[in-house]
C-alpha cells in the first residue's frame, strides 16, 4: 500500500477538532457538497448506513465521475474519543484511481491548540487500465483529499475560535 499523510495544527481544542473530524459529512465534505476539479465536477452522495459513534459506524459513498460508477462502503475499525480514529473500505469498492484504502487520524493536543495528522493507506487499481489511471491520479487525489479535510476542520474550527 501507498501512503500520504498530512500535519496541521489547528487552533481549537482536541474535543472540538475531534467531534468536527469525527463526522463523516465534515471529513466527506469535499466530495460531496462541491463540485472540484479532482471530482472531474462531479459529486458524491453519501449514505450513513450505521450512524453510531465509534467502531462498527458505516458510510456509503455513491454516484458516477466521468460516467464511471463509484461505490464505496467504509467502516470505523479504530475510535479512541478525542484521539483518533481509524476507517476503512469494505467489500469490493468501485473506484477508479484506488481500489481501496485506510484512513487514520490522530490528534495530539499542544500548547496552541491541536495538532492533527491524517493518513490514508492505499492500493492501486488491479486491473490494467485502472493501475495506469491510479499511478497518474491517485497520490495527487489521496493528499487532496487529505488534505482538504484538515484544511477545512481548520477553515471552520478557528473562524468560529476567534
Amino acid at each position: 500500500m501507498a501512503r500520504e499523510k498530512y500535519e496541521v495544527v489547528i487552533l481549537a481544542p482536541a474535543e472540538k477538532v475531534f467531534a468536527h473530524m469525527d463526522d463523516i459529512n465534515n471529513v466527506g465534505w469535499h466530495m460531496s457538497a462541491e463540485s472540484s476539479m479532482p471530482m472531474m465536477g462531479s459529486r458524491l452522495e453519501l449514505e450513513v448506513i450505521d450512524d453510531r459513534k465509534g467502531i462498527g459506524a458505516a458510510y456509503r459513498w455513491k454516484g458516477s465521475v466521468m460516467g464511471m460508477v463509484i461505490d464505496i462502503q467504509e467502516t470505523v475499525t479504530k475510535w479512541i474519543e478525542n484521539k483518533e480514529k481509524t476507517w476503512q473500505t469494505i467489500g469490493k469498492p468501485k473506484m477508479i484511481v484506488m481500489s481501496d484504502y485506510i484512513m487514520h487520524l490522530l490528534l495530539t493536543p499542544t500548547e496552541r491548540g491541536t495538532r492533527v495528522l491524517f493518513e490514508i493507506d492505499y492500493s492501486l487499481p488491479k486491473t490494467p487500465w485502472g493501475w495506469i489511471i491510479g499511478t497518474l491520479l491517485a497520490r495527487r487525489y489521496a493528499r487532496w483529499c487529505i488534505q482538504r479535510a484538515c484544511e477545512d476542520t481548520k477553515s471552520v474550527l478557528e473562524s468560529h475560535h476567534l
